[in-house]
């Protein structure tokens, strides 16, 4: 079936606009030394990093729980001093986010809110975007639908006029309970099968489709 075009559009941030990895990953491996643990590949990173910055540093720096604060405060001073060092939007996002202008368009990511802006305003993207969650914007972060329906609410849209395009099965998740439509981008670290098995509307290979 054709798709109305919509009014308004959330994009992910991580593996959606951008291929922030390798600075993450940086981030992530310094700390691990300060706590004298080997550095992890990029991969293993990549994987991690739907969740946002605590969830990455619970599961990727075991400590015992009194650290825990001090190994996240660690990584996020490490993640801020980097956020731009290697950090790119991909090749196709000013087409994109000029195709979509004139629409109110949000970027919700898991990130920390200070550091989404940051990373955005480095890249000349920020003004673009009517609207920016982080993962401790709101009481709830994705998967949950609260960021979403925020959007919704701030945008004065009901759920099948917004499109949501992200990633990650988080993105998905986040959007389906809300009642939106859903793309899911192949450029992160899940595999297609991973992003098909979400129940997206559409699955495409890179955001230009």
């Amino acid at each position: 079936a054709a798709w109305a075009r919509p009014r308004g559009v959330i994009f992910d941030l991580d593996g959606t606009l951008v291929d922030s990895f390798a600075d993450i990953a940086a981030a992530l491996n310094g700390t691990r030394a300060h706590y004298g643990l080997p550095p992890l590949p990029l991969e293993a990173v990549r994987a991690q990093v739907g969740g946002g910055s605590e969830a990455l540093v619970q599961e990727l720096v075991p400590l015992p729980p009194e650290q825990r604060a001090e190994a996240l405060r660690s990584y996020l001073a490490r993640y801020e001093a980097r956020v731009l060092r290697e950090t790119r939007a991909f090749a196709d996002v000013p087409a994109v986010l000029e195709h979509f202008r004139g629409l109110p368009l949000a970027v919700v990511t898991n990130k920390d809110e200070h550091l989404a802006r940051k990373l955005l305003a480095g890249l000349g993207l920020l003004e673009r975007f009517a609207l920016v969650l982080g993962g401790d914007s709101l009481p709830r972060r994705k998967p949950d639908p609260l960021p979403v329906r925020h959007v919704l609410e701030r945008f004065g849209l009901a759920p099948g006029e917004l499109l949501l395009v992200g990633d990650g099965r988080h993105d998905v998740s986040a959007g389906r309970a809300a009642g939106v439509r859903t793309v899911a981008v192949a450029t992160g670290p899940e595999p297609r099968a991973v992003l098909e098995a979400g129940g997206p509307d559409a699955v495409i290979d890179r955001l230009s489709e």
